[in-house]
């Protein structure tokens, strides 16, 4: 029965293929000659995928401008929605226009996709970078109806695209930089890539924000208080919120620490739960209440953050903030374990199975470097408990 689920879910996709590719490819086309194409001077950085991605590549923006031919043009940030909080927060001394694109009506929508298109044939960019290693097909043809004379990309890692979309899109730029094809962890690739079109970001080696500047939050705790963000992209990605809630017990009762659940709009019933299943203990369910920004903020003055392998991870590193991280083992060695030279300050959990991770680093990059499927509750409460003293010792 299984396995003509599979057949049918197969099935399905290639029949619906067809039909999606030449729709858009019609759309990319009605684009290109039906709306006008004026040089404005403008340079497009292009990254639509995940917070984790913006904040890994977000460093290297400020010295690319400084440091390219382009440091005179305008400075245009192309991206996913979900970013826009932090990006028009952090990156505004540097882009001078922002456009944001919803990531899910793109692909799925045609009036949406038509609009964004026409929109970006419109802006009138000279240069498109378009720094994603993952390059995924759907989203390519911001690129093509650009009219830029200039469109340079990464050489495509990982299993987003076949040979056929990969070699067919790759065609579409004027310049593809390789990063190499080794395993390699995120901002290393990403710091690679920039330094071929600016070598001064070769001397970027962490993830620090310098300044978040102000930001008036007087419901921040007045006491010693941990950050628990239990959420995460996917399901396997999630640790057993009694696992967590293990953990905080622990916490509040024996090091005295405020506990607080944050997160987006989707783990507000995490954090309404989490109190539920601590009734003696007073929680403070941050979820969906906080915007990114402001989330940065809490995390600057926390003294912990407990997380899956997730967004709130990246932003830790951004900030500082001692971190565990809660991982089993996806993307291994290109979005975590975090290397002691980009953030000392994030310590991952694997399940035990996983063995010494420096010495079996290379084997479990082999295994998990594109994914795991490693049922992350085989981490237990008291290893997260011992990461936790070691940091609050």
């Amino acid at each position: 029965m299984e396995l003509n689920k599979d057949l049918i879910s197969k099935l399905i996709y290639w029949l619906k293929y067809p039909f999606k590719l030449w729709t858009y490819e019609l759309i990319d086309l009605w684009v290109l000659h039906a709306i006008p194409y004026t040089n404005k001077n403008k340079v497009l950085v292009f990254r639509l995928d995940l917070i984790g991605d913006y904040l890994m590549c977000r460093p290297f923006f400020e010295a690319l401008k400084s440091g390219s031919q382009w440091n005179k043009s305008t400075w245009v940030f192309g991206g996913n929605s979900v970013c826009k909080d932090l990006a028009e927060n952090l990156d505004s001394a540097v882009f001078e226009e922002f456009v944001w694109i919803d990531r899910s009506r793109f692909i799925n929508s045609l009036g949406y996709r038509f609009q964004i298109l026409k929109q970006i044939r419109m802006a009138g960019f000279e240069v498109v970078l378009s720094p994603s290693h993952t390059r995924q097909y759907w989203l390519e043809s911001v690129v093509r109806v650009s009219g830029a004379a200039e469109r340079i990309t990464s050489e495509s890692v990982g299993h987003y695209m076949n040979a056929w979309e990969s070699s067919l899109t790759s065609s579409r730029y004027t310049q593809v930089i390789s990063t190499g094809t080794k395993p390699m962890f995120e901002f290393y690739r990403n710091q690679k890539f920039f330094s071929v079109l600016a070598s001064s970001t070769s001397s970027i080696n962490n993830l620090l924000i310098s300044s978040l500047g102000n930001d008036d939050l007087d419901e921040l705790p007045m006491g010693r208080f941990v950050l628990f963000a239990p959420g995460a992209s996917t399901q396997n990605r999630e640790w057993p919120l009694e696992n967590f809630v293990e953990v905080a017990r622990f916490l509040s009762q024996k090091m005295s620490l405020e506990l607080v659940v944050i997160g987006s709009n989707r783990e507000i019933p995490l954090g309404e739960t989490f109190q539920q299943l601590l009734p003696q203990i007073p929680i403070k369910n941050r979820a969906g209440k906080l915007t990114l920004f402001q989330s940065l903020h809490w995390m600057k003055s926390a003294k912990l953050l407990i997380s899956n392998e997730s967004a709130p991870v990246h932003m830790a590193a951004s900030t500082g903030t001692p971190t565990i991280c809660i991982s089993q083992g996806n993307h291994f060695s290109r979005w975590n374990p975090y290397p002691e030279s980009v953030a000392p300050n994030i310590l991952t959990v694997y399940p035990t199975a996983f063995g010494d991770i420096q010495q079996n680093y290379e084997k479990l990059s082999r295994q998990f470097h594109d994914q795991s499927n490693w049922p992350i509750s085989d981490i237990t409460p008291n290893q997260v408990i011992s990461a936790a003293e070691k940091w609050l010792a």
